[in-house]
């Protein structure tokens, strides 16, 4: 293509607006339950109309809304997972940036995700959410009385804090602090995860 170009002193429209594409993106939100992960990330996919996947919605629409955690067998989950990370990939090679806030608690997880973006050629974004574990027990307890999302066991929120690895340096997160103003941080960071 770039030989049709040679000697004409400027660039093709058509190609400079192929050439300027956003590329994909995987943005990976992670943080311990009920640490606003999902509130985030449907503030980020509403305000850039990205796409989103959550391993509860493969779930339910693998084995209805009545399937619970605790029902479900090794195979399940491997295959919920198997079936979300299928549906990143979807979105990924059609070009849309995917936002996953639903899982992700471990470097493995995350790594495993990197590696769909990257054999896409889609950039990674890892982001943070940073809020003490006080403040999510409270939220999980608040949970239970108004039921406004999904109620995770006290088994598995302890075991969530057992299995979970804050990033790393070399995954490069953005931070978002509790406390911060959603619409303020993502201007913020805009340029991150645009």
């Amino acid at each position: 293509m770039w030989d049709l170009l040679a000697g004409r002193g400027q660039a093709s429209p058509l190609v400079c607006d192929w050439y300027n594409l956003p590329m994909s993106k995987l943005v990976i939100i992670c943080g311990i339950s009920f640490a606003g992960k999902s509130t985030l990330g449907e503030a980020i996919a509403k305000r850039f109309d990205y796409a989103q996947v959550d391993v509860d919605d493969m779930k339910f629409h693998l084995y209805g809304p009545e399937s619970k955690d605790e029902e479900l067998s090794r195979a399940d989950w491997v295959r919920i997972y198997h079936e979300t990370d299928k549906l990143i990939e979807s979105y990924l090679q059609s070009g849309k940036t995917v936002i996953d806030a639903s899982r992700n608690f471990t470097k493995d997880e995350r790594q495993l995700a990197r590696q769909i973006a990257t054999q896409l050629k889609a950039e990674v974004v890892t982001i943070f959410v940073d809020t003490p574990e006080g403040i999510a027990r409270k939220r999980l307890l608040e949970n239970r009385k108004k039921q406004s999302r999904r109620d995770v066991t006290d088994k598995d929120f302890e075991e969530i804090l057992q299995v979970w690895e804050p990033p790393t340096a070399n995954e490069n997160p953005l931070v978002f602090h509790n406390g911060d103003d959603i619409d303020t941080w993502i201007a913020k960071n805009i340029s991150a995860i645009r």
